[in-house]
């Protein structure tokens, strides 16, 4: 997009900015341009012809400019919104491109995962504090049972 075209953008903004067409100069738009695009203050500044730093922090400092910024900022955090139907979207056309059965089903995964589909596992953990693994070598059988939470018939084959 030409430098031209961006300002045009830019100027189709002014009615939603609370800006007037001619209320900016040429320079003061480049300057937005620049530092919306990721540019530091500074380095916009030198980029839309500034010479002076201390000049370019303080029209950074008024009104019209800030009102410009923060909208230019609200707008691309629009733009970069990623939702779970977007991720749906993109899971489902990785699908359709699958070349084979192992990526079909990794994508049903993944989307499974997306959803809440997957029940994540209850596994049991048991944390025993010990100081020395020589105190656990020491214990009975019945003694290490009853350690992990479990009662003597844990032990018996038929269960």
């Amino acid at each position: 997009m030409s430098e031209a075209d961006e300002r045009n953008e830019l100027q189709s903004h002014f009615p939603y900015m609370g800006l007037k067409l001619n209320e900016l100069t040429i320079q003061e738009e480049r300057l937005i341009l620049f530092f919306i695009k990721g540019m530091s203050k500074a380095a916009a500044g030198r980029a839309a012809g500034y010479q002076n730093m201390e000049n370019v922090y303080a029209i950074f400092k008024r009104e019209p400019i800030q009102n410009a910024i923060n909208y230019l900022r609200n707008e691309m955090v629009e733009d970069c919104k990623f939702d779970r139907n977007q991720a749906t979207n993109m899971y489902l056309e990785a699908h359709r491109k699958s070349a084979n059965s192992t990526e079909e089903k990794n994508v049903v995964d993944s989307l499974c995962k997306l959803h809440g589909l997957f029940v994540p596992e209850n596994a049991t953990q048991i944390n025993i504090n010990v100081d020395r693994v020589q105190q656990l070598e020491k214990l009975s059988d019945d003694e290490l049972v009853k350690l992990a939470g479990q009662d003597e018939k844990y032990l018996e084959p038929g269960r």
